[in-house]
């Protein structure tokens, strides 16, 4: 990932994928096949493609033929994928969540597990 000039995501399904939110974290331009989980997670910190070869390859070009968009959504990426997915972040939504299911008094405020 280190040498990598940008990085391309091509998976269509299940949902927010670690490897994308990885090489966000490294600040590598990324391409990403456009779905909804994929938009949610890169946002304007990436290019997205159609689910065919023209739009990926003119993606591509895109790319390796402008260097200053290069580094400008490397850096969006990186700002992006601390942000979102840091671990101060995802930490406080999970105490957040935990102190909902919790409520004041330690006991569970709602329904969980099987009804």
């Amino acid at each position: 990932m280190r040498n990598a000039g940008l990085y391309v995501f091509a998976c269509e399904v299940g949902g927010v994928h670690p490897a994308l939110i990885e090489a966000m974290a490294a600040q590598k331009p990324v391409l990403y096949l456009d779905t909804p989980e994929n938009r949610e997670t890169a946002a304007d910190a990436g290019i997205d493609f159609r689910a065919d070869r023209a739009d990926l390859a003119a993606a591509i070009t895109r790319l390796l033929r402008d260097a200053s968009l290069r580094q400008e959504l490397g850096r969006k990426a990186g700002e992006r994928a601390a942000r979102i997915f840091g671990w101060e972040e995802t930490t406080q939504k999970y105490e957040s969540l935990f102190s909902e299911l919790l409520g004041q008094n330690g006991k569970p405020t709602r329904a969980m597990g099987n009804p």
